[in-house]
């Protein structure tokens, strides 16, 4: 069934090439086969047996798994499960590569470790609104009015580290947990737009489990949003990143919110959806592709002059401060979950 499905997903590409000026790698490379484009064509050929494995796989790994080529296909091809799942079935992860993975995650489990002896944050366990805490968010203990508003099941990691690195066992027993979690919540909120992504993806879950899925920028339509009076950020210039992985309607309610808050001079980036080149673990892998489109977003954020530069998922976040140290344009990065937290009052 699976099989069928990327399949479907291959044939639906009409070579239209719009992935192509919106590929980041591409505006690096300038090599059409790192594009969707041209891995559909090299797949289709593969299937067809013209083209061997070999003549996929630098191509294929090449891939930022940004979404872009997805978000701007006019004909709909799923290119995120069409890549990642021909990844992980093609070229199994070696001891090598699951190394790798291990280190990238390591910080993160021994946070994780080491606060697990400090008092468990209070969490609403009435609600059935259902609160997805990421994995850095839940490694570093924090408590925010997230916890106090909503229920935190504990979900399990999304899945996206391993399903970019073509760890399907790992992928697979992360989803199980969180479908059926799921099913349990009226309503699932997220603070990262990368986890929403990633859950949202999952092969298995059907439309009324898909619609539960929401960012957190919603539940506050209706709420006034006021600056902190001792606030540092008064009358300052804020910008926000859109990551890649961040749904437009998403990023319109971000935006909104942003626009309501009173005391804050929002600027919209220009080319606000442009990478920030971290991409999980792609920069261990593609350190020299990475750090060209970083520095391709650093210039874009030093023309806004802005003062603060939010964001709604921890990568982009390490990848912002990363580009930020690159170009000596030493601004605040926070992700925007943080930021309400700290400098703004929920009226």
């Amino acid at each position: 069934m699976l099989e069928d499905e990327i399949k479907k997903n291959i044939d639906k590409c009409a070579r239209c090439a719009l992935c192509v000026q919106n590929c980041p790698v591409y505006k690096i490379k300038k090599d059409e086969n790192n594009t969707a484009r041209g891995l559909i064509c090299k797949l289709s050929g593969y299937e067809k047996n013209i083209l061997s494995d070999k003549e996929i796989k630098k191509d294929l790994k090449i891939c930022l798994n940004c979404s872009k080529c997805k978000t701007n296909c006019p004909s709909k091809v799923n290119t995120s499960l069409i890549f990642s799942y021909k990844n992980a079935f093609l070229f199994p992860t070696k001891f090598s590569q699951r190394l790798l993975l291990a280190l990238k995650i390591l910080p993160i489990k021994l946070l994780y470790f080491f606060n697990i002896f400090k008092k468990s944050k209070k969490t609403n366990i009435k609600c059935n609104v259902f609160y997805f805490k990421g994995c850095i968010a839940k490694a570093q203990n924090k408590a925010t009015f997230l916890d106090k508003l909503f229920y935190d099941p504990n979900f399990s990691c999304c899945g996206l580290p391993y399903f970019t690195g073509g760890d399907l066992k790992n992928y697979n027993k992360a989803k199980q947990k969180n479908l059926q979690l799921i099913k349990k919540a009226k309503t699932v909120i997220f603070d990262c737009a990368s986890c929403k992504n990633a859950v949202s993806e999952y092969f298995e879950l059907s439309e009324t489990d898909k619609n539960k899925l929401v960012f957190f920028s919603e539940f506050f339509e209706n709420k006034k949003l006021i600056l902190k009076e001792k606030s540092k950020y008064k009358n300052k210039i804020i910008t926000f990143h859109k990551p890649c992985h961040m749904s437009n309607f998403d990023f319109e309610q971000v935006e909104k919110l942003l626009k309501s808050m009173k005391n804050i001079n929002y600027v919209r980036l220009n080319d606000v959806d442009s990478c920030c080149g971290f991409g999980g673990s792609y920069f261990l892998y593609h350190p020299i592709i990475s750090a060209k489109i970083a520095l391709k977003k650093a210039k874009t954020i030093k023309t806004s002059k802005a003062d603060l530069i939010l964001t709604a998922c921890p990568s982009c976040t390490i990848g912002l401060r990363f580009n930020q140290l690159i170009s000596f344009n030493f601004k605040k990065t926070l992700e925007l979950r943080d930021f309400i937290e700290n400098e703004i009052n929920i009226v």
